[in-house]
């Protein structure tokens, strides 16, 4: 099934236009913290199991160089929002990679590592299930304004004419009251609010929203708005194969790649996902901090990072600079270390929360020594890190540079204090009488 890229985020002039027909209202929902009770930790993500099915079920996951599906599913709202997961992981044409929910279809960018809700509901128009998509009580989708690209988009916006549908729209769970939210989650208006039996019904790019007007046996309450089980709809008419819709057990991760016949998995392995929120939108560095998460020397460290929100990202850095970190800007990595696998990336972070830990604290002075003392403590805790890391896993690691660098540093530790003071003096030397200047300077 072709992909869509996400629709283009609306001008404030859109927003003039939400506000007027009356889209801020209070209530939008907030992205879960935990796996639903309904769902079941496994490594990367939850493992949602049915009550007929056995044990089986199905695994939403973040994949180390892959798709982040778990993060995206509690950012949209988790269980709560877009229902349990409803199908296999799949990679597609051009590599893009795909989950269904029972209401919507997550879908994966591999050029910009981003998970985002799919066009749903024009893939299914594309692909020629208008009448299926009818007898499921779908409008059907009216053709766009023959307009500029910012006027047609103001023009769909004007179809949410049903006041309990715009304000639903309105009460994305991202959030509440951003038009540009409410277009990343449901997408465009398709077509015009249409009733529909007990319900007004209207159509997204991405999703549909039903607001029941009517009182009927096995309904939803009148007045009530909900969103169509467009994953479900998604599963029955158009999944590109019947193995993605067997449930599985816990234990299976399998990414599969649709593109063979048949199918096959893709390679993927599952990330570890963090027990705490860092202030980071980079998904290596994410599952980086998961893995400092198991060693207790980084405890304190991670429970500050967290407490301040502190900013973790990639940056272009003078080559030979692994990382840095600064108290206005928090840490930086290289972004030369992009392609590292998580296990040394970790060991430098934890390297750098050391320093965020020591200023924290107070222990950062402004003089030579006292930067050489402070690259010392951090070098010792990348070492301790990084042996404590390798102890834990059972994959054997590409030998990169960084890699040597680690393991070289862990070596030197392994022979006591003042080896390490010894290799803070040569690594660090000239950089901390700088700063020290510096300080002096100011």
């Amino acid at each position: 099934m072709p992909s869509l890229s996400p629709c283009a985020r609306a001008s404030q002039r859109v927003i003039a236009l939400a506000l007027a027909v009356g889209l801020l209202l209070a209530g939008a929902g907030q992205a879960a913290a935990a796996p639903p009770p309904n769902a079941t930790p496994v490594t990367g993500g939850a493992f949602f199991q049915p009550g007929d099915t056995d044990g089986l079920g199905f695994a939403l996951r973040n994949y180390v160089d892959g798709p982040a599906f778990y993060d995206a599913f509690l950012r949209f709202g988790g269980a709560r929002t877009l229902g349990p997961a409803v199908s296999r992981p799949w990679i597609d044409d051009g590599g893009f990679a795909y989950q269904l929910t029972q209401r919507a279809l997550l879908q994966w960018s591999p050029s910009d590592d981003r998970v985002g809700i799919a066009n749903l509901f024009e893939l299914l128009n594309r692909s020629g299930f208008a009448a299926e998509l009818e007898a499921r009580h779908i409008p059907a989708a009216e053709a766009p304004p023959s307009r500029p690209p910012e006027f047609a988009r103001q023009a769909r916006l004007a179809w949410l004419t049903d006041r309990a549908i715009a304000e639903t729209f309105a009460n994305n769970p991202l959030e509440l009251g951003n038009l540009d939210a409410s277009i990343e989650f449901h997408g465009l208006p398709m077509s015009r609010p249409v009733r529909l039996g007990p319900f007004v019904v209207q159509r997204f790019q991405r999703t549909a929203l039903q607001h029941w007007v009517e009182e009927v046996e096995g309904g939803q309450p009148v007045g009530s708005v909900v969103l169509v089980n467009a994953g479900d709809i998604y599963r029955d008419l158009a999944l590109p194969d019947d193995l993605l819709a067997t449930p599985h057990a816990s234990d299976q991760s399998a990414v599969l790649d649709v593109r063979l016949d048949p199918p096959e998995a893709a390679g993927l392995v599952p990330a570890r996902v963090a027990l705490r929120t860092y202030n980071t939108t980079n998904h290596l560095l994410r599952t980086a901090l998961a893995l400092l998460e198991s060693v207790d020397a980084n405890a304190a460290a991670l429970e500050l990072a967290e407490r301040d929100q502190l900013a973790i990202e990639f940056e272009s850095m003078t080559e030979g600079v692994l990382a840095s970190f600064n108290p206005a800007l928090g840490i930086r990595v290289n972004d030369g270390l992009r392609a590292e696998d998580p296990i040394p990336l970790a060991a430098v972070l934890a390297h750098e929360l050391r320093h965020f830990e020591d200023y924290k604290l107070g222990q950062l002075g402004d003089d030579a020594q006292d930067c050489l003392e402070a690259e010392a403590r951090a070098l010792q805790r990348e070492a301790e890190t990084w042996t404590a890391l390798i102890a834990a896993t059972d994959q054997s690691l590409h030998e990169t540079l960084l890699v040597r660098i680690e393991t070289r540093r862990a070596a030197v530790a392994g022979e006591g204090t003042e080896a390490i003071e010894r290799l803070a003096r040569r690594l660090y030397r000239e950089v901390c009488v700088k700063r020290a200047i510096q300080i002096a300077k100011s």
